[in-house]
């Protein structure tokens, strides 16, 4: 299945939209839209995709995702899990570019602004005191009316454009290679890799998973993705093990399994090799952090 293109419901009394939404998980599939979109997830964790960026998410993640740059939220599997009892809280602002006019942004004035956009076709990630001076200008936002809601957005987008609070999300290649026509199926891919990556998954399973020949399947994958199947599988697994590392509930050789690793050695080299440093140094570093 492609990546669907979303309509956004920007409402008739106004330029762009903004949005709170509660629900018990998070699963809206592959998708676009046209709109630039600043997302705050206030409550929830699990696993967000932009573009060819693969990463956990939880409390107060805050990301700007670009003009028609595809992406995909999915709760943790707990809250899938019937009477979970659990919520996801989001606040979502969809905007196009020329909102407030066509001629707005090529002012000298907002050289920064137009900069920033321009980058978010990347996806940006913002963190940081950045984060915590945005978190409260998206909830008034809310409730915001007239003139305010628009001087409130070109003050967010001020504020990331001089910060350095960022990270680029998706590689280059990825923005110039997607094709959103292309009819694939991506989305079940994703769908089936989250659904089972704490355990073996071999290409001829996954293939037959998604009915495409097990022949095909690397090279279809790579080329709408710009990286391998295993590079990604491996992208999740990791980013869980960092999630159960934070949460320090569970041993380093426990971890190994829980995510998919068939022995701990593999698992204490691959993770080195994407985080820089061994499991137990990251959990040591990251309670560390959290103490001060």
């Amino acid at each position: 299945m492609k990546a669907i293109l979303r309509k956004v419901d920007i409402g008739h009394n106004y330029s762009f939209s903004v949005r709170e939404d509660i629900y018990p998980y998070l699963y809206n599939r592959w998708h676009y839209h046209p709109e630039i979109e600043l997302t705050l997830i206030r409550k929830g964790t699990g696993i967000r995709l932009v573009g060819d960026s693969v990463e956990q998410f939880e409390d107060d993640d805050l990301v700007l995702i670009g003009s028609n740059l595809p992406h995909y939220w999915r709760s943790d599997a707990q809250y899938f899990e019937e009477g979970a009892g659990l919520q996801v809280e989001a606040i979502a602002i969809h905007f196009k570019d020329d909102c407030w006019g066509k001629e707005l942004l090529d002012m000298p004035e907002f050289f920064s602004v137009k900069k920033i956009l321009q980058e978010a076709r990347r996806g940006i990630e913002i963190s940081g005191t950045t984060k915590q001076q945005l978190i409260p200008l998206m909830e008034e936002m809310l409730q915001a009316k007239g003139a305010r809601r628009v001087i409130l957005l070109l003050d967010m987008l001020q504020t990331i454009s001089h910060s350095k609070d960022t990270k680029v999300l998706s590689s280059a290649g990825f923005s110039k290679t997607y094709d959103h026509s292309n009819t694939d199926r991506i989305n079940e891919i994703y769908n089936y890799t989250f659904n089972n990556f704490q355990k073996e998954i071999s290409i001829r399973e996954i293939a037959a998973a998604v009915n495409i020949s097990h022949n095909s399947f690397c090279r279809y994958f790579k080329t709408r993705t710009t990286k391998t199947y295993w590079q990604f599988l491996l992208e999740v697994r990791i980013g869980y093990a960092c999630k159960l590392l934070i949460d320090d509930k569970m041993s380093v050789a426990r971890i190994c399994y829980d995510c998919g690793f068939n022995n701990l050695s593999n698992f204490n080299r691959h993770f080195k090799n994407m985080v820089g440093m061994t499991p137990l140094k990251y959990s040591k570093t990251y309670l560390a952090d959290k103490a001060v």
